[in-house]
């Protein structure tokens, strides 16, 4: 499921924290009722006059609270100022009071009916007096700020979570952004190499140009057509950076030796895209390009732990340590740590005359969770 998808899908804290949902406001009244009856009780009311007065006094707002929720969407205070607001809030109240009263007019006579049978002087019940009208407008206020206040806390909550939402979409993109930038960067910079690596040929060995020409070709046509991925399989990447090692043979005749040691279980294992073209390219061209007579390059891949372990290993000219990363190195370092934070590492053992050993370390649970 892609982080987006699950943003969109609906959360049960969008459910409980909801005043437009009807379970919510059941749940947040019959919530304040119980206590008031608790409260009551404690006074020494009898059960059923507590629970029948909470009842038709308090859970009516369950019904009509989305008359004030709309009330408070169409009445913003930036928009009406001040005074305005305040005036149409007391006229909220108002008309939500009248079906408020009604309810309670039409719960109680039908308790009546229930409770002493049917009589015609209990329709007086239906009649607006002094008494039952201030009674029933007096918790108007309360409970209408209630639901005010609610909103406003939802509306506060919902737009955090859309920034927090928007941010992490943002950091994604950045993220996406970055690969490809760190992408772009390295496949001219092959590209480059490569090139020159086949223009010196061009008149001392044409056939040999050609040849690499011809791999070149097809390790560009196979670059664009599975590299543009920020992973690929390890077989696929394994079979890349053989084509570029064909290229490299060809160019250093029988001075270069590839030695190739991949553990077959892990080929299917997901891996950054072209993670290993920039640093078996920085071992031909600084370690054993410039070495007088034969050299070696060593590829493998292994598993250590929750970890795979790709290792390039030269016995070139190597070099000393701190070492200043080149775009090879470097990119590729930044690349696995943009991926997989720390998990990703990408490590160097040299030294002078000694060789060079590049070690990247990939999480191996990222890709088999």
């Amino acid at each position: 499921m892609t982080a987006d998808k699950a943003t969109d899908a609906p959360r049960m804290a969008d459910f409980l924290l909801s005043w437009d949902r009807l379970g919510f406001r059941l749940l947040v009244f019959g919530g304040l009722a119980l206590l008031w009856i608790l409260q009551g009780r404690g006074l020494g009311g009898a059960w059923p006059d507590l629970i029948w007065g909470e009842l038709v006094g308090i859970m009516p707002w369950a019904f009509l609270a989305p008359i004030v929720l709309a009330m408070d969407r169409r009445v913003r205070i930036e928009r009406l100022g001040l005074g305005r607001v305040l005036a149409a809030h007391c006229l909220g109240m108002v008309l939500v009071f009248i079906p408020y009263w009604f309810i309670q007019r039409g719960v109680n006579l039908a308790w009546a009916w229930y409770a002493s049978g049917w009589s015609a002087p209990h329709l007086t019940l239906w009649l607006p007096t002094r008494k039952n009208v201030l009674g029933s407008f007096i918790n108007v206020p309360f409970v209408y700020l209630l639901i005010l206040v609610g909103a406003a806390a939802m509306r506060n909550a919902r737009a955090r979570r859309e920034e927090e939402v928007q941010a992490e979409r943002l950091a994604g993109q950045l993220s996406e952004a970055r690969l490809a930038l760190l992408q772009r960067q390295i496949h001219p910079h092959f590209l480059f190499n490569a090139l020159q690596a086949i223009s010196t040929l061009l008149h001392r060995d044409p056939k040999t140009a050609d040849r690499l020409l011809m791999r070149l070709s097809s390790l560009l046509r196979a670059m664009l057509d599975d590299a543009s991925r920020h992973t690929m399989g390890l077989v696929l990447e394994m079979e890349l950076t053989r084509k570029y090692l064909e290229i490299e043979q060809a160019r250093f005749d029988d001075r270069l030796r590839v030695e190739w040691s991949v553990d077959v279980t892990l080929l299917d294992v997901q891996v950054p895209s072209l993670i290993l073209l920039p640093v078996v390219e920085n071992a031909i061209r600084h370690g054993l390009s410039p070495k007088v007579g034969p050299g070696r390059l060593k590829v493998s891949a292994a598993s250590e732990g929750p970890s795979l372990v790709l290792t390039v290993e030269d016995d070139g000219l190597g070099t000393t340590l701190p070492l200043r990363p080149g775009v090879g190195i470097g990119n590729t370092r930044e690349r696995l740590h943009a991926m997989y934070g720390e998990r990703g590492r990408l490590e160097i053992d040299t030294r002078p005359n000694g060789g060079f050993r590049v070690r990247i370390q990939i999480p191996l649970e990222a890709e088999r969770s």
